[in-house]
Formats: structure tokens, C-alpha cells, sequence
């Protein structure tokens, strides 16, 4: 380690990288000190995926290292890899800084938006599952009847996948097209659960030191059971601002009317709202909250509804690695004609609760391991619409 210091003071970066790749210095201290200088050095040499993956691994042992966090942005931003860039810079946000620094990392978080032209995702998660009505009987009329085993049936376990990709061409310094396609996909075991959608985007966005303003329009397709279900075409617009400090707002608003392939009393608009804010409170504590707010119309009253709903998460990093989102939301959904069946109104209430747990040193190619457990109950005024439903996710991520 000494001699890794003299080298590195004389100048010698690569004598200096290989003699710290040899230390093994006893204690958390000397290892994170042997990290960080060995990840500075592989940044002055033009190898900031590497510095990443020093720099990384002194977060998992100490997230509230604000310095180590800004290298580490910095080297993502280097390597382009910007949405991982932003989410760090965002993140040493949350510390007190010094002016100086504040302005260079909004300038950093301005040509990040600026330069950016393509994005994609994939995740594909193991998704055992189980939803199931929680009475045997109901009444109709006043006479009661037994559900049978096909009325009662859970959906079993599943895979999710999803993946999309974007592409923003430069029209000017400030204007940007919008280019993008979306897939996602439940399958189950029992194939008339499977759920799948597509979508694709085209739009223009203009770009604000600070944040953006988008809008387009959207065209979808959805698929249940094997067979079509829906198709939906509309304006969308998006928008999202960062604030002084640590705060990120944003708001997408979306209109879609669907057209059912052979439902057709349920043709018609659905408008959707969801302002979202995302506060980090330190640099290992982060809290988001979003509103939503949905109307449905259809050619049968009893298909249109009125949704209002509240979610809130909280993340926390822990030293050692070990990363875990608590999550909760309450929706209250009010239908606007009676149900011809049951003769009333239907009214629902969903409460969904969540735990996700992430290892960020477990990590390959970028990617970590997680696990999550969700339980979901919906209570409604019309008693077949009751049920618990138990899920337990596990995939990757590559956002930490």
C-alpha cells in the first residue's frame, strides 16, 4: 500500500495500479482506501468501467460516502452509461455540497439529457403466483350460489418478461424526437391467464436546463388468453422537472380509446394523470410518492369507471451491501351504472403491500440479484370481486 502511494504521488499510474493490485491491507479502512485509489487511477487511464466496479464496491460496504459516489457517476458518465450516471448523481444530491459542486453536477445531469439518443431495458423475473376469490358463495337476487372450482381458480406460478427500446434523433439543440416500443408478457403455466401487451411511441420532446416537456401519441395492442383483446391509440404527454437539492418531479397524463375485438360495450376512452415526486433524504435514503388518477368511459355505463389512488415507497442501502424497498398503495376505484347482473354499483378498494431486497456486491455484468414479496388484497360491494392475491418476485436489476 505504501509503495502504491509513493508511486501514485510520483505520478507512476500504472506501477502504482500494480502494486495495489497486489495489497491486501488489513481492516475495512485500508480495503476501502485500496479501492478508492485503485479506481481513481483506472479513471486517469482511460478505464472507467473498472474504476465503476472499485467504486461500487465501496458503496455496498459505505453508502453514505458522497465523495466515492460522485467518482462513481463520473465514471459512468465517462463509460456513457448514463442511466446509471444519473441515478448516482442524483443521489449525492441528497448530502450537503458545495455550490461549485451542485453546478457541475446539474451541468453533468444537462448533457447527459442532452447527448442522450438511445435506451433499452429488459427484465425477465420468475413470478410465482396465486390469486383466488375468497368466498365460496354469493347471492344473486337473494339466492345463493356456489362458485365451482373453474370460478375459484388461481392463476399459479409464471414468468414476467418485458423489454423496450428508444430512440431520441436531434432536430435541434433544444428539440428532440421521440421514438420508442414497448412489450411485456405474464405467462402461466394455465395459458388462458397469459396476459401480453405491445406499444410503440412517436413524439417530440424539448429540453429544459432542468427537465423536459414531451408529448405524442401511443398505438397498442393486447392479447389474453392466446386470443386478441383490446387495440388503443392516443395522445400522451410527459413531463418531469429536477428541483433545487435532492427533489424530482414529474407528471404523465395519457388518452387512449380502445376498441375491443369482441367486448365491444366496453369500447371507449380511458384518461390517466399520475404526478410522481421523488425526494432523497441522504445518500442511502430515498422516498417516492405517486397519485393516480383514471376515468374510463364505455359504451355500457356499467363498464366506465372513476379510479383515485395513492403509492409510496421508501429505499434504504445498508452498509454490507444490502438494499430493501418497502412499498404500499390504496386505490378506490367507483364504477358509473349498476352492475345488470347484481343490480348495484360496484365500488372496489385495492391495498397492495411490498418488500423488495436487492444484494448490490452480488452483482454480474451490472446486474443484481433481488427478491420481493407482495400481498394484494381488493375488497368490493360486489362480493366475487374479493380477493387475496400472494406474489413472490425474483429477478436483476441495474439500477442501484
Amino acid at each position: 500500500m505504501q509503495a502504491g502511494r509513493l508511486l501514485l504521488g510520483a505520478g507512476r499510474l500504472e506501477h502504482a495500479r500494480a502494486f495495489l493490485e497486489q495489497a491486501r491491507p488489513p481492516g475495512e479502512e485500508g480495503r476501502i482506501e485500496r479501492l478508492v485509489l485503485l479506481g481513481r487511477i483506472e479513471l486517469h487511464l482511460g478505464m472507467p468501467r473498472r474504476a465503476a466496479e472499485r467504486f461500487e464496491a465501496v458503496l455496498a460496504l459505505r453508502p453514505n460516502l458522497t465523495a466515492v459516489r460522485l467518482e462513481l457517476a463520473r465514471a459512468y458518465y465517462i463509460a456513457g452509461i448514463d442511466d446509471k450516471a444519473r441515478y448516482h448523481f442524483r443521489a449525492s444530491q441528497a448530502g450537503e455540497l458545495p455550490s461549485s459542486v451542485e453546478s457541475a453536477i446539474e451541468e453533468f445531469l444537462h448533457r447527459i439529457d442532452a447527448r442522450k439518443r438511445w435506451s433499452m431495458s429488459v427484465s425477465a423475473s420468475v413470478l410465482p403466483d396465486t390469486r383466488r376469490p375468497e368466498r365460496e358463495t354469493i347471492r344473486i337476487g337473494g339466492v345463493p350460489f356456489r362458485l365451482d372450482e373453474d370460478a375459484r381458480a388461481s392463476s399459479g406460478p409464471g414468468a414476467l418478461v418485458s423489454a423496450g427500446a428508444s430512440f431520441s434523433p436531434r432536430l435541434t439543440d433544444e428539440l428532440r424526437g421521440v421514438l420508442g416500443a414497448s412489450a411485456g408478457a405474464e405467462v402461466y403455466r394455465s395459458s388462458r391467464w397469459n396476459d401480453v401487451t405491445a406499444s410503440g411511441d412517436v413524439g417530440i420532446a424539448r429540453l429544459f436546463e432542468k427537465g423536459s416537456v414531451s408529448a405524442g401519441g401511443r398505438f397498442g395492442r393486447r392479447w389474453t388468453g392466446g386470443d386478441g383483446y383490446n387495440r388503443s391509440v392516443g395522445p400522451w404527454l410527459r413531463t418531469r422537472r429536477r428541483f433545487t437539492g435532492s427533489t424530482d418531479f414529474g407528471l404523465s397524463v395519457n388518452a387512449e380509446y380502445r376498441e375491443h375485438d369482441t367486448r365491444h360495450e366496453r369500447d371507449g376512452w380511458r384518461v390517466t394523470a399520475s404526478p410522481r415526486v421523488v425526494h432523497a433524504l441522504d445518500g442511502r435514503t430515498s422516498i417516492e410518492a405517486e397519485t393516480s388518477f383514471e376515468a374510463v368511459s364505455a359504451k355500457s355505463d356499467n363498464h366506465g369507471s372513476r379510479l383515485i389512488g395513492l403509492g409510496v415507497t421508501v429505499a434504504r442501502a445498508f452498509a454490507g451491501g444490502l438494499s430493501v424497498s418497502l412499498s404500499s398503495s390504496v386505490h378506490t376505484r367507483r364504477y358509473s351504472a349498476p352492475d345488470p347482473l347484481f343490480g348495484k354499483r360496484r365500488r372496489d378498494r385495492n391495498v397492495r403491500l411490498g418488500i423488495r431486497l436487492l444484494h448490490r456486491s452480488l452483482r454480474y455484468s451490472g446486474f443484481a440479484p433481488y427478491i420481493g414479496y407482495s400481498i394484494e388484497r381488493n375488497r368490493s360491494n360486489i362480493s366475487v370481486q374479493e380477493y387475496r392475491r400472494h406474489g413472490v418476485l425474483v429477478g436483476v436489476s441495474r439500477r442501484f
